[in-house]
């Protein structure tokens, strides 16, 4: 988890003042360079080197590089780099990526494992490149235009670093109002896009010209290769997410698991075996899985460290103080009981191995089910006779990623309906109905729970890393018949299957599948009337139809209201944007050629405590 800032042509100071969104991120190092044309900064969480050496920007005769992430098998990077006469002098993956990006290019994309976003300028070509992983697990963002060009890890540092307002973008919102996450490279500003997973997007700085780039779409099934799900498979497959989740505890640092319970985190924590893996419940049955996760590490050596879930709080209070580190919103009430285990990982730990993405890739979501009529589970009755009158699987699809009435909304746009068909369309293009939604769900859905653990595991300074969203894991289910994701009624049995033997049959075959549920309905009639007040006395009340609003939840999982008074909050903390008075600082970065200036702050724990 690293923080990344670029700017070029941006008229206001570049100092250690533009990094304060994004220390929180890195809050071990950072580092600056800067030239004629660019300045370029770093916040360090130090995961792989330690020591100061790491600190970026890195630079070498021809790149200068800003990176996020982690690259797994950077020493057979680095093998291949000294058979090639280059020698890597520094310990971390970075480095080996600076010099591997010299060497051989975007080329070198296809050879990599980890998950990464960074920056890389060519000093020579005056070119800036930003590249994403295939899931888009780090983010990165960009503003390009006649306030000048700013990159940067958050939303909230690029609205922080040029100099005028941004504008909303409506059709952003009204996709978030409907879905609660949205399509393509779009935000919630119109002047600021995200590099899509997958792509690089190359900045000639001498043209200004732009160029976008699909490196790999690593989540689209192999069309000639539908492969039977037999025990050879299976096998090999526990082999490979074995392999994954071994390569996701590479670093110099010590590294735990978020242990839900479900098949997926218990699967990844007992072959991780860390010493310590944490887990967080609610008082409410319906919202506690701890039976299943003290099973899930019964009889290892691993310590179960349970959180109990603040249960009473102002509501408005706490979801103010998380927007902060927060800008780009795909809700999901899970924000609340992440907040509260992630607080306590940062005491003892920066790496946490979760088992985000199990679900998209092995078919874990009622949905599928749903839409392709079947309901064998009691809560999904009334969403069934709703939909299975439906003709379309694309309108039932539609119907079971709907957050509520986006009327209620006076800026909402219809037109998103049909942007909903139209990516699902293009994810599932000749697809089986099971294949085309599992597309779907890969490239968005999936995208806006990456969003979630990005923002949260930044806003307490630690690295987040979906031990199963591994290249080679990923290749491999592409190659199988993906009708055998669902068998019987029941979800995710090759998971299970792959499972067997490796986890209690008490955890491998339970059917009560819950996955960090909240009761976020009981949260939001517990704070009613300040959600009331908030709604009511907002700058933006007139965007939203109050006559026909019910400011309460009608059970204790609804999340309409919730979802209502995070734009609420977002709105009035980010739009429109803030511009701060330019104030001088006497450590600005001096724009001379190949100027490099580092800093390293000592005592990580003592400087971000929130």
């Amino acid at each position: 988890m690293c923080g990344i800032l670029v700017t070029h042509g941006v008229n206001r100071p570049f100092s250690h003042r533009s990094l304060r969104s994004l220390r929180k991120r890195g809050p071990d190092q950072i580092g600056f360079w800067a030239d004629s044309w660019v300045q370029m900064a770093h916040t360090r969480l130090a995961i792989i080197g330690l020591d100061e050496r790491g600190a970026e920007p890195l630079e070498n005769d021809t790149h200068i590089l800003a990176f996020n992430g982690e690259i797994y098998n950077y020493n057979e990077i680095r093998a291949k780099l000294r058979a090639k006469g280059v020698t890597v002098r520094g310990g971390n993956d970075a480095e080996v990526l600076l010099h591997a990006w010299t060497a051989w290019g975007p080329k070198v994309l296809a050879e990599l494992t980890g998950f990464w976003a960074f920056v890389i300028y060519d000093r020579v070509a005056r070119r800036l490149t930003l590249v994403r992983d295939q899931y888009g697990i780090k983010p990165l963002y960009y503003s390009y235009g006649e306030n000048g060009l700013c990159i940067a890890s958050t939303i909230r540092t690029i609205q922080e670093s040029i100099p005028a307002p941004l504008d909303l973008d409506y059709t952003a919102l009204s996709e978030y109002v409907r879905y609660q996450f949205t399509f393509g490279d779009k935000t919630f500003f119109k002047q600021v896009k995200k590099v899509m997973p997958g792509h690089t997007v190359e900045i000639d700085l001498r043209t200004g010209g732009v160029k976008s780039r699909c490196y790999e779409d690593i989540l689209k099934s192999d069309a000639n290769a539908h492969q039977a799900a037999t025990s050879a498979w299976i096998d090999e497959c526990r082999e490979l997410i074995k392999e994954c989740v071994a390569d996701s505890t590479v670093g110099d640092t010590p590294f735990t698991t978020l242990c839900s319970g479900g098949i997926d985190s218990s699967l990844i924590t007992r072959l991780a075996s860390p010493e310590m893996a944490y887990h967080c419940n609610y008082s409410d049955p319906e919202c506690n899985e701890t039976f299943y996760a003290q099973q899930a590490v019964g009889g290892t050596s691993t310590r179960l460290f349970v959180v109990n879930a603040n249960e009473s709080f102002d509501l408005v209070s706490r979801l103010e103080n998380i927007l902060e580190d927060f800008d780009e919103m795909t809700v999901g009430s899970v924000i609340l009981p992440l907040d509260d285990v992630l607080a306590q990982v940062r005491r003892r730990y920066k790496v946490l191995l979760t088992g985000t993405g199990g679900d998209e890739l092995f078919a874990g979501y009622v949905r599928y089910q749903l839409a392709m009529g079947e309901c064998h589970q009691e809560s999904y009755r009334d969403l069934f006779r709703k939909m299975r009158n439906l003709p379309d699987l694309a309108d039932r699809f539609e119907m079971t990623h709907r957050k509520g009435d986006p009327s209620l909304y006076s800026f909402y746009e219809p037109s998103v309906a049909d942007s909903f068909k139209e990516a699902f369309a293009a994810a599932g293009a000749g697809a089986r109905p099971l294949e085309a939604m599992l597309q779907f769900d890969r490239r968005y859905f999936l995208s806006a729970l990456l969003n979630i653990d990005d923002k949260m595991c930044g806003r307490h300074g630690l690295e987040g890393r979906p031990a199963l969203l591994h290249q080679s894991l990923v290749r491999h289910i592409n190659k199988l018949d993906t009708d055998a994701l669902l068998r019987g009624g029941q979800l995710k049995p090759l998971m299970r299957d792959i499972a067997t033997g490796v986890l209690p049959k008490s955890v491998v075959h339970r059917t009560d599948k819950m996955g960090f549920t909240t009761p976020i309905g009981t949260f939001v009639n517990n704070s009613s009337h300040l959600i009331r007040e908030q709604i009511t006395g907002s700058r933006f009340s007139d965007l939203y139809d109050l006559r026909r609003m019910n400011l309460t939840a009608e059970n204790k999982f609804s999340r309409e209201v919730f979802g209502l008074l995070m734009l609420d909050l977002w709105l009035n903390r980010y739009a429109p944007a803030r511009v701060e008075k330019a104030v001088e600082d006497p450590i600005a970065i001096p724009a001379m050629p190949g100027a490099t200036i580092r800093g390293v702050v000592p005592e990580r724990a003592s400087v971000w405590v929130s």
